[in-house]
């Protein structure tokens, strides 16, 4: 593992819990995917892509606000979590590919 790899770790997470804290208590939900994505492209570009697709995970669970579970059907819950998880898992892939496309033309 790289240097700084267990501060980053600890760091990642405690931003996406941070994130499903606030999607619990408050009445407007964090909808934007980006404050998600921050994490898992960082996780991508300077770890691999496993990294990446964990964090995707964690990610779409933290983004589930408190009352979806209760007040949507499990049909919506599963598009929603897919279609979330379909979005950070394609942020990996396309770091991924763009971080080995950097790599073969020399500049890494």
């Amino acid at each position: 593992m790289k240097s700084g790899f267990l501060g980053h770790l600890v760091i990642a997470l405690a931003w996406l819990g941070f994130l499903a804290v606030a999607n619990r208590q408050a009445s407007q939900p964090v909808t934007s995917i980006f404050p998600y994505l921050a994490p898992v492209v960082f996780f991508a570009w300077v770890y691999n892509a496993k990294w990446g697709f964990f964090f995707a995970g964690i990610a779409t669970l933290a983004a589930l606000p408190g009352d979806y579970v209760e007040t949507h059907t499990r049909a919506d819950l599963l598009y929603a979590g897919f279609s979330t998880y379909a979005q950070l898992t394609g942020a990996v892939i396309g770091c991924v590919l763009a971080k080995i496309i950097r790599e073969r033309s020399g500049r890494s």
